[in-house]
């Protein structure tokens, strides 16, 4: 290539994004809202007292560390700097993109890495996004075009993979049946859920019910849930009806399909409304509540528990059986709800919870679920959740 031609090369300055750097004793979970706030923003510089530290991705951040079971809570308070990059790939101002390429190329030949940061005097002064910096390469070098489709169309095909996955877990979120109303709802929080809610009719007297929670993001996740749910699906098609067997058979599916990379907590009940009375089992997931309509009050069902699903293959689980009468309602949640928190770091509770059900469980599934998350929104002070959201909400109609 001719002096001429080198010139008519773009430099990285020209893909360069701006980049906002935050502080490293960030928490965890200011970042994470920062990405979310932001669907645009692929990474973040982090600078200490002494310069620049390193970068944390979107990538890295949502799938690599925040992806095992309960990481929020673990890594939510800590400094960002705890899971920074220290060393990603840097450029400098005014390189060209093909020698940005093979600088890249040569820390990671597989091309995984989605963006990495232009460094000047120790300073960070941007952020190149993969993608982009393939589509100025491919205007000059048109063999460069494959490579730059599959990278930029990753991301996007992986993100609405997972909403598909979600999507057709979901059953409708109203339901009426054997003298049950039921009312159920899902918020995402991030891209991709990990959390999921079902319901199935067993005969003509009995209803179930489950939420789950699986651990980490993405496409494995959303193979997890999927497993989880044909699993169940296919007991029920046995005739396999109770809810701690149900669990033992998702606990093999779960296990087949994350080989102990992921687990799922998960509760279900089978509430037989001609018999009075409501069974449950739980692996590791928040102990559901019940309204007593009798006497107007409010029980935590914590009588049985065992370990999440994909924990341990021959795990078995114990039930619990509840009388379940005209006016009665369980609530089944996941953490999302108890541990949302307002601007002082307290979280809303299971206190709270039980009292919002003490004194509103008279009212219809829907008009419950609704006024909880009202109810958690003017606690947090916030219109959305930091972590995903599952209520599920049935109750025993009252004798007319």
């Amino acid at each position: 290539m001719t002096g001429h031609d080198n010139q008519q090369l773009p430099t990285i300055d020209g893909v360069m994004r701006n980049a906002t750097p935050v502080l490293s004793d960030v928490p965890v979970r200011q970042v994470a809202d920062i990405f979310q706030e932001n669907p645009d923003l692929m990474m973040i510089p982090v600078v200490g007292a002494g310069g620049f530290g390193g970068v944390i991705s979107r990538r890295d951040l949502f799938t690599r560390h925040l992806s095992r079971p309960f990481a929020m809570e673990l890594f939510g308070k800590k400094p960002i700097s705890s899971l920074v990059n220290c060393a990603p790939p840097t450029v400098a101002p005014g390189c060209g993109v093909n020698e940005a390429l093979a600088t890249l190329l040569e820390y990671d030949p597989g091309l995984d890495t989605d963006s990495f940061p232009v460094i000047r005097g120790g300073e960070c002064v941007g952020i190149v996004h993969v993608a982009e910096l393939l589509m100025a390469i491919s205007r000059s070098q048109a063999h460069l075009l494959a490579t730059l489709e599959t990278l930029s169309a990753r991301i996007r095909e992986e993100v609405e993979k997972a909403r598909r996955i979600q999507r057709d877990l979901l059953p409708p979120a109203a339901c009426r049946y054997a003298g049950l109303v039921l009312d159920a709802v899902l918020l995402n929080s991030s891209e991709i859920s990990g959390d999921v809610y079902d319901y199935f009719f067993i005969d003509q007297d009995r209803l179930g019910v489950m939420v789950g929670d699986v651990s980490g993001h993405g496409i494995q996740s959303g193979m997890v849930a999927t497993a989880a749910k044909a699993g169940l699906h296919l007991l029920l098609d046995s005739g396999v009806a109770t809810p701690g067997k149900l669990l033992g058979g998702m606990n093999k599916a779960v296990t087949a399909t994350a080989s102990n990379s992921l687990m799922m907590t998960a509760v279900v009940a089978v509430i037989d409304r001609k018999a009075g009375t409501a069974s449950l089992a739980n692996a590791g997931h928040n102990y559901p509540f019940l309204y007593r309509s009798a006497d107007a009050t409010v029980a935590m069902l914590d009588g049985t528990s065992g370990f999440p699903l994909g924990f341990d293959r021959d795990s078995e689980y114990g039930e619990i059986e509840i009388d379940f009468g005209s006016g009665d309602l369980l609530a089944l949640y996941s953490d999302g709800i108890i541990e949302a928190s307002n601007g002082e770091g307290e979280e809303f509770g299971y206190e709270r919870f039980a009292h919002y059900a003490r004194h509103n469980s008279g009212e219809s599934p829907e008009s419950f679920r609704g006024g909880l998350l009202d109810e958690v929104r003017g606690f947090t002070g916030a219109e959305s959740f930091e972590d995903d959201v599952t209520l599920l909400v049935v109750a025993a109609e009252q004798a007319p």
